[in-house]
């Protein structure tokens, strides 16, 4: 039945190929996200269960497993949107092209070289399409800005990807897939928490705790959302709260 879902309202997208492929049904792997492309998105919502499965499994892609090859804007906006699709409302403008041109007079974005777009404004924009939904422009910005002061791209980028998962996990599954975030150590939560836990926080530098706090605002963004586009109230679907309060 899970299989049969993910073929439903999903594709699996290999951040490593060079493009997008529909692939047969099959639950989600390591290095696979299940998203919902332009095509896909009025398909039907998962269930609760199926949802926190696919946060259990979730891999956003990483920096190395970007497209080494240039995109155009077409190309660009796809990879974006089959890569965070599931993770924000079916029916939201995730990314558009006036979006993206509109970042880059803002200089927020580096300017595209010759039309195409490369590993840098893949990875900048996925941020950026993660942390609009919570932060306003203007902050997203001084973040980016304080984040290239300190650390590279990829492993900035990378930490932060990281981080959003681990958070997502804790706040779906009680859990957490990894016992490092960077070279932080985490514990596993005892329960379902609010934030992923650094066992020993006074390691973090600011610039890794600024980086923290905004993946734990994007990771709780999302939970709320989906609570209600789910009908998860008090570890319950919608449906099943229906039906008792009829049968009461």
């Amino acid at each position: 039945m899970y299989k049969n879902r993910v073929k439903q309202y999903g594709v699996c997208l290999n951040a490593s190929s060079m493009r997008h492929q529909r692939l047969s049904a099959r639950p989600p792997e390591r290095g696979t996200l299940v998203g919902m492309t332009r095509e896909t998105k009025h398909t039907p919502t998962p269930t609760q269960d199926e949802y926190v499965g696919f946060i259990r499994a979730l891999h956003l892609p990483r920096y190395r497993e970007i497209p080494a090859i240039d995109l155009y804007m077409d190309q660009l906006l796809t990879y974006i949107e089959d890569s965070l699709r599931a993770l924000v409302a079916p029916d939201e403008k995730l990314l558009t092209a006036s979006m993206v041109n509109n970042y880059v007079k803002q200089r927020i974005v580096p300017a595209p070289k010759a039309k195409r777009y490369g590993v840098d404004h893949v990875a900048t924009l996925m941020v950026i399409c993660l942390m609009k939904r919570t932060f306003s422009m203007s902050d997203i910005n001084s973040l980016l800005t304080v984040s290239a002061a300190t650390h590279s791209l990829d492993r900035a980028y990378d930490f932060f990807c990281e981080a959003v998962e681990e958070s997502l996990r804790t706040l779906f599954c009680g859990e957490v897939a990894t016992d490092h975030l960077g070279t932080w150590e985490i514990a596993q939560p005892e329960a379902f928490a609010f934030a992923v836990s650094v066992r020993d926080s006074r390691q973090l530098t600011p610039e890794r705790r600024l980086a923290l706090s905004a993946a734990t605002s994007v990771a709780n963004k999302i939970y709320v959302e989906k609570c209600f586009e789910l009908g998860i109230l008090d570890g319950t679907d919608r449906q099943s709260s229906r039906k008792a309060a009829h049968h009461g």
